[in-house]
């Protein structure tokens, strides 16, 4: 059979398949086609809009559609689909039309926060809608004989499994259009400790995993090692929400887990072992287990200073300092943790790299829309920012999102539309957060006149001005007054003023 997989794009709470990165749906879907030898073709949303017109789409005999957001974001270069695009797009193929990813899942998907649509009419329309694991419900297929009678669609894989689907699929990246420039997200493990008590109120990750379910080190390092044979050389070992947490012996019993140094220290020297990346970077980290478990984090910290790559961020997920915000949404981490883990990263990851760059800073994500958020929530998330500022501490980024009250958790759409009457509340929090506390941030991140190493251009704004980010976790949107660069290269730019987010540089000679 003739399968095209059709990547719309996805965004987790622990996962992230939106270009630059290539997630882990498409690879492990590949890996599973290529294993029962199938004909595998693969093409993004962008690069399918580009050339609608003369694209056949029944010269296949099925398509996988993946997409789906959890907690969706804004992103440069790339435009995510929706459901309904997706299905306007197949309306008239004929052959096997199948549903991947968290549109695929019971908890739906949405594209901004703050809303989300009933899809139920929109997923009629395929065959099969995979609500499990995508790699293991099409192994299952073909053990079936390709009959879809009496699978499980929600069924998911073992990492005993996965082993052989990872290693497979390595090589659907150089299909992809912006092939090799592309970051593979790396599985580590999924579910989350704090599922013991039910899990942060909006969270769809412990709801849909339970416990940590941890993946062996060497089946990453082998992952790795066949990406990067097929000739990626950026990675980000992410896909899971505290990499501190990495194999803890206590996330069974412990919502706060003691941090495994030496199961992390063995992933990280075991993959510089078998590869040279040029970027290896990490995504999210739980301040409660760094402030309340301060020596084996600081060793972790060095470890991810000693072989991750520079302009490294561990992502906090705050949420809010409010207290009652906390106790209501059942998010465990206090105030004191999060100035404690800022400080403890600071001082370990705050020297600069030869990227340009800290090694390591922390970034802290606050969603709005949470039970018993009031007007003074934002007063209080506000003083907590400017008291990070004012000690002296860095943050790579602060991220502001407005929460989806996903089906299954916690939050409901009456949380929602209350949030909506501090709509101007929270715009106007926003722009102060991004004029008075951004902006100073990013001129200590990145002085003036600091070098930054490998900025890839992206985007032509004008003939005098490109646009171009490192590669990495949270890269850094860099405006490069030049005329005569071209999309996709690479140069060394120095930083000369600011944006309120982003930084004005010039081309080094």
């Amino acid at each position: 059979m003739r399968f095209l997989i059709l990547d719309g794009y996805t965004d987790e709470p622990a996962g992230l398949g939106v270009p630059p990165y290539i997630g882990i749906y498409p690879r492990y879907i590949a890996g599973v086609l290529d294993k029962f030898n199938q004909e595998v073709h693969y093409i993004t949303i962008d690069k399918l809009r580009e050339i609608r017109g003369t694209f056949d789409f029944n010269k296949f005999d099925a398509i996988i559609a993946i997409c789906g957001f959890h907690t969706p974001g804004k992103y440069l270069t790339a435009n995510p689909a929706t459901l309904r695009e997706i299905v306007s797009l197949l309306y008239n193929f004929k052959g096997l039309k199948i549903l991947a990813g968290p549109a695929a899942t019971k908890f739906g998907s949405s594209i901004e926060g703050g809303t989300i649509k009933d899809e139920s009419k929109l997923k009629a329309f395929f065959d099969i809608i995979i609500e499990g694991d995508a790699e293991a419900v099409l192994h299952d297929y073909f053990l079936n004989n390709c009959k879809i009678e009496n699978i499980d669609t929600k069924r998911l894989r073992t990492y005993d499994e996965l082993r052989e689907f990872a290693i497979r699929g390595a090589k659907i990246v150089k299909q992809h259009p912006s092939y090799p420039y592309i970051i593979a997200e790396i599985e580590t493990y999924r579910g989350c400790a704090r599922a013991l008590s039910g899990g942060c109120s909006f969270c769809t990750e412990p709801r849909r995993f339970g416990t940590p379910n941890y993946r062996d080190a060497k089946d990453i390092i082998e992952e790795i090692k066949a990406l990067y044979s097929y000739g990626i050389k950026y990675f980000r070992i992410g896909r899971q929400p505290c990499i501190f947490s990495y194999k803890s012996k206590e996330s069974e019993k412990e919502e706060v887990p003691k941090p495994n140094v030496e199961e992390i220290e063995k992933l990280f020297k075991g993959i510089w072992n078998v590869v040279n990346p040029e970027v290896l970077h990490i995504d999210n980290a739980n301040p409660a287990v760094i402030a309340r478990h301060e020596e084996e984090s600081r060793e972790v910290a060095k470890i991810l200073v000693r072989y991750c790559t520079g302009g490294n961020v561990a992502a906090f997920g705050v949420e809010s300092f409010d207290e009652k915000v906390i106790k209501k949404n059942n998010l465990l981490t206090t105030p004191e943790d999060v100035l404690k883990a800022v400080e403890i990263l600071n001082e370990i990851g705050g020297k600069r790299s030869e990227t340009g760059l800290p090694y390591l800073l922390p970034g802290i994500n606050l969603l709005y829309g949470l039970r018993g958020e009031t007007k003074e929530t934002f007063r209080i998330n506000y003083e907590y920012l400017k008291e990070i500022y004012d000690r002296g501490l860095m943050l790579r980024r602060i991220n502001i999102r407005q929460v989806v009250p996903f089906f299954g958790t916690e939050l409901t759409i009456k949380d929602v539309e209350k949030a909506k009457k501090r709509k101007s509340l929270f715009l106007s929090f926003k722009e102060k957060v991004r004029k008075e506390i951004d902006n100073p941030m990013l001129k200590r991140v990145v002085p003036k006149g600091t070098i930054l190493k490998n900025v890839f251009v992206e985007v032509k704004e004008r003939d005098d001005l490109f646009f171009g980010r490192q590669f990495g976790s949270y890269p850094i949107l860099v405006g490069i007054k030049e005329k005569n660069l071209k999309i996709g290269e690479f140069v060394d730019v120095e930083v000369i003023d600011y944006g309120r987010r982003s930084i004005t540089a010039k081309k080094l000679l």
